[in-house]
């Protein structure tokens, strides 16, 4: 794919527009948990509105099939749901911006995982990815300070980032063959499906929703899902997968300015060094997965 400077900042525009949507996500669960709702009617009324705006923008601008069923497609629901309730959790004891921190050492375990799964080469700066993760997970959760973060939480907030990591290495084989708004709106009516069960105790409380937590979750429907997705999809068109991806690491400094702006949250020197090191790790983890290039957009996104 050829890049003109036009299309180079359009493509650098949609993208930063997308990790900016993407990083309101935690700062509106907090605002949903101080409104009175908990993290299974939150995750379960995210889901339920992405799936309706999904199929009306759809079927309104026929973009085809509105569910894609495949066993592929079903394990990333289960990741995706499993995972997206672990993060949930997580939010519950941590602060918005460690766990997006936290979460966002995805890449790195995305990375090394290829090397088994996909068989991609072997590049030294995976390894430097690692040892960075790892050592700014250590600064960011304290362990050996008095100021250490609640255990459940980050254990959460690692579950979640593992489920991610499944859940992204079988979307390397969804995506290349189904449309990515198709199988956002089939990965949220599974989750519905998944959460409804569980959670059926505390689903009679949506019947009395107030006008704030209606809100606050339609939002996040609107642009952590719906929003977020088809602009990520136009910075792919203009700039290719690879450096979308790249530029979209940007989401966990969104949200820890969104957080200190919003929420009031501030980070530790220990804390701050920490999260350097998780963007450095992300960093290189992306630029090493050179295999992960998808300049070639398929056809389902020419109408973006």
């Amino acid at each position: 794919m050829n890049f003109n400077k036009s299309t180079e900042y359009k493509g650098l525009t949609y993208t930063l527009i997308s990790a900016f949507m993407y990083s309101t996500l935690p700062i509106l669960v907090k605002l949903a948990y101080a409104s009175g709702l908990g993290p299974g009617n939150t995750l379960f009324l995210r889901y339920v509105f992405s799936f309706l705006l999904l199929s009306v923008l759809i079927k309104t601008l026929k973009l085809g099939k509105t569910l894609i069923i495949s066993p592929l497609i079903i394990a990333q629901g289960l990741f995706l749901t499993i995972g997206g309730l672990f993060y949930f959790f997580a939010l519950e004891s941590l602060s918005a911006g460690l766990t997006t921190v936290i979460f966002f050492i995805y890449p790195v375990l995305v990375a090394i995982l290829s090397l088994l799964i996909y068989k991609e080469p072997f590049v030294p700066r995976i390894f430097v990815g690692l040892v960075l993760a790892i050592t700014g997970i250590i600064l960011l959760t304290g362990l050996k300070g008095e100021s250490s973060l609640p255990a459940n939480g980050v254990i959460f907030a690692l579950l979640s980032c593992l489920c991610y990591t499944l859940y992204s290495l079988i979307g390397h084989k969804t995506v290349t063959s189904s449309d990515p708004l198709s199988i956002t709106a089939t990965l949220s009516l599974l989750a519905i499906l998944i959460i409804g069960p569980f959670y059926h105790n505390e689903l009679t409380e949506i019947t009395h929703l107030t006008w704030q937590q209606t809100l606050i979750t339609l939002s996040m429907a609107c642009l952590n899902t719906l929003m977020a997705v088809l602009f990520f999809l136009k910075g792919v068109k203009h700039i290719g997968a690879t450096r979308a991806t790249l530029i979209s690491t940007a989401e966990p400094a969104f949200c820890i300015i969104l957080a200190y702006i919003i929420l009031g949250e501030t980070l530790t020197t220990k804390q701050f060094i920490g999260t350097g090191l998780v963007f450095a790790s992300m960093f290189l983890a992306v630029r090493s997965n050179k295999r992960a290039n998808r300049d070639q957009v398929s056809d389902s996104m020419e109408h973006l």
